[in-house]
């Protein structure tokens, strides 16, 4: 039984951990080709993308509530429900990415707020103002995975993932370099149009293929919002959207403290988390497959088979972030020189990388953990695990290790470490109350869209 979950896990992880892939390799991209222009552009990029990250992963996990309503209603073979998820939840993502595109829109004058250096943080402006075009359709490109994945059709969002990284490839070096008598070189700032130009090719394809899918039934659906529905899909996927935020807020300030301590630390941060990022987004992958195998299981009133895809899913995710530990101590400095020929960055960069190895199991566990217990529709309890972990242990330490102990850009990494160790315990524990200790016959298979949250209560 163990055995066949585990395979029914691997078949379904293999695209989604492809597509989470491609979604990162945008940005290792984007670093690797904006790397040669110096540490300032560099950090500019960095502390762009975290604090564009921080605001589209708050609305990003919000929209994401769909994935439980869908999984379950999948499960009891309802189609027709998933189909008003789909329609109700690109409502949401729309309505959400209005304050994101405004936060972009005033990157500089935030960037300068948390008191970066003036020259990063007017490269760091421009690079935002590209990324906010690119908002809406970033936003509608998640309403629709969820809605694909959920029902198992996870193959077409890499497809159209991995068709995005090579339009990205080559936008890059068009808007970054130039060319010639058609595109000024704009350096950073054209990373950020080369993105918004992605994103809306890749909305535009999954659309096409929505369309064009017969199975799917796109043409019958209704387009008409429904406000309590969009309710609905908020209040499942608030809290996840508030524990994405507190793990990438962690993350993100991180950048910001990491600008205090000068241009060379946050371009040293800014390779070694894409790093990190890059390995974390197999793991995170794995554990989506997890929270829809879970989900489905739920809706389909099979409790044996939900602890199954339980614990395969803590086996696969940890187990690849311990093989990738191992990668990290053993050739750091290899790895950091992918993306930057400058000595400098390389040094501490792989100081960096061996830290990032200590925290590659604690973060393969809190992503395991928190995606099953997100297939239950459990989104509040890691929220709180999250804000204790992260806000309460991991920040504070962070901050106290680096300014107070003199332990610089080492005690940032520090401080995310412990906090993420504190995070995959809480989260343990929390599984195994609700897969283990609850009644069997707590788990409650759902409603529709507009009824009451399902899952394991």
């Amino acid at each position: 039984m163990f055995a066949h979950e585990l395979r029914g896990l691997l078949i379904l992880a293999g695209p989604i951990v492809v597509n989470q892939l491609g979604q990162v390799g945008m940005n290792t991209v984007d670093t690797i080709m904006v790397g040669p222009l110096g540490a300032a552009p560099l950090a500019a990029a960095g502390l762009g993308s975290a604090l564009h990250f921080f605001g589209l992963i708050l609305a990003t996990g919000i929209v994401m509530g769909m994935a439980p309503l869908v999984s379950q209603a999948f499960g009891r073979g309802d189609v027709a429900e998933c189909g008003r998820v789909l329609v109700q939840g690109a409502w949401l993502a729309l309505i959400l990415s209005i304050p994101v595109l405004l936060s972009c829109l005033y990157g500089r004058e935030i960037t300068l707020a948390l008191g970066q250096d003036p020259e990063v943080a007017m490269l760091t402006g421009g690079y935002l103002r590209a990324l906010a075009l690119g908002i809406p359709p970033a936003l509608l490109f998640v309403a629709a995975r969820q809605y694909l994945e959920g029902m198992g059709h996870a193959k077409a969002p890499m497809v159209v993932t991995f068709i995005g990284l090579g339009v990205n490839i080559v936008a890059n070096r068009a808007f970054i370099y130039g060319v010639e008598d058609w595109i000024p070189a704009m350096g950073v700032v054209g990373s950020g149009w080369a993105t918004t130009i992605v994103r809306w090719a890749m909305l535009v394809a999954v659309v096409i293929f929505l369309m064009m899918h017969r199975t799917l039934h796109i043409r019958a659906m209704s387009a008409r919002p429904r406000a309590r529905d969009i309710r609905h899909i908020f209040r499942v996927g608030g809290p996840i959207g508030a524990q994405f935020g507190m793990e990438v807020g962690l993350f993100s300030f991180a950048a910001v403290m990491m600008g205090w301590l000068g241009a060379v630390e946050l371009a040293a941060h800014q390779v070694t988390i894409n790093i990190a990022s890059t390995t974390f987004m197999i793991a995170l992958g794995t554990a989506m497959a997890g929270s829809i195998r879970v989900g489905q299981h739920i809706g389909g009133r099979r409790p044996r088979a939900m602890r199954d895809a339980v614990v395969a899913t803590y086996l696969l995710s940890t187990g690849f972030m311990l093989c990738c530990a191992i990668v990290f101590v053993i050739a750091p400095r290899a790895l950091i020189g992918l993306y930057t020929p400058h000595e400098n960055i390389i040094d501490l960069g792989a100081q960096l990388l061996l830290i990032a190895a200590a925290f590659q199991l604690f973060d393969g566990a809190q992503v395991a953990g928190v995606s099953v217990l997100r297939g239950a529709a459990e989104t509040r309890g890691p929220m709180y695990v999250a804000a204790i972990g992260y806000w309460g242990v991991g920040l504070p330490i962070a901050w106290l290790f680096a300014f107070r102990y003199d332990w610089g850009p080492l005690g940032v990494w520090t401080g995310l470490s412990i906090g993420l160790a504190v995070v995959a315990l809480l989260l343990l524990e929390r599984v195994r109350r609700v897969f283990w200790l609850r009644p069997i016959r707590s788990l409650d298979p759902g409603t529709s869209v507009a009824g009451s949250a399902p899952g394991v209560s």
